[in-house]
């Protein structure tokens, strides 16, 4: 599993608040600054559209050897041969996926101390906890958790464990300070107009990408 989690940040995609920049563009920009990993996350898209999407996304990252996860779409995931699947709270099981293909990362969101424990239990690679701090992409799940829900989770959680939800550079650095692996941001690549300079500060802040 650890090799498997070789990265700190993850770019999870949201088309809609890159504004005049196309996703792939904003995609292959933050390759290029280093970025490792990627998750495809464009729930309103029909499946065929994911999947051609997915398609394009996977030549941009395997040409930079960053790895591509796709949001709850097992097929999409095998179709364009990405790197792993990511599972909402009541997604997809490890043992599911591992059926069709060993080598596929599984992760899994997480919204509670005991979900994140038991996404451990049952196998998963990696987890994502949040949110964090307040963000608009997250409301849904309710108040933010803050910082010391996420110690908690991260003092007893033994897989890595990345942070979502209002994640700056700034606040990615405090993430990792109450014991986050990583993290998880949507925005603050999505919209940025510097990507390169958000990129390294995202670098300084969590050691690397």
């Amino acid at each position: 599993m650890a090799n498997k989690i070789d990265f700190r940040l993850i770019v999870i995609t949201d088309r809609k608040k890159c504004k005049s920049k196309p996703l792939e563009e904003v995609v292959r920009m933050a390759c290029l600054c280093g970025v490792k990993a990627f998750q495809l996350r464009e729930k309103d898209l029909p499946a065929v559209d994911i999947l051609l999407l997915a398609k394009k996304l996977r030549k941009l990252t395997s040409g930079h050897r960053a790895k591509l996860l796709i949001n709850d779409r097992l097929d999409i995931a095998l179709l364009s041969k990405a790197d792993g699947i990511h599972s909402p709270e009541n997604g997809i099981l490890p043992e599911q996926v591992k059926q069709l293909n060993k080598n596929l990362i599984v992760g899994k969101s997480t919204h509670s101390l005991k979900s994140a424990l038991e996404a451990e239990r049952k196998g998963f690679d990696y987890i994502i906890f949040g949110p964090v701090y307040r963000t608009h992409s997250k409301i849904k799940y309710g108040k933010p958790k803050g910082l010391p829900e996420l110690k908690r989770v991260c003092d007893k959680a033994r897989i890595p464990v990345f942070a979502v939800g209002g994640i700056n550079p700034e606040r990615a650095k405090k993430c990792i300070q109450a014991g986050a692996y990583g993290a998880a941001v949507i925005g603050a690549i999505m919209k940025s107009k510097n990507i390169k300079k958000t990129v390294n500060e995202f670098k300084q802040c969590l050691g690397s990408l």
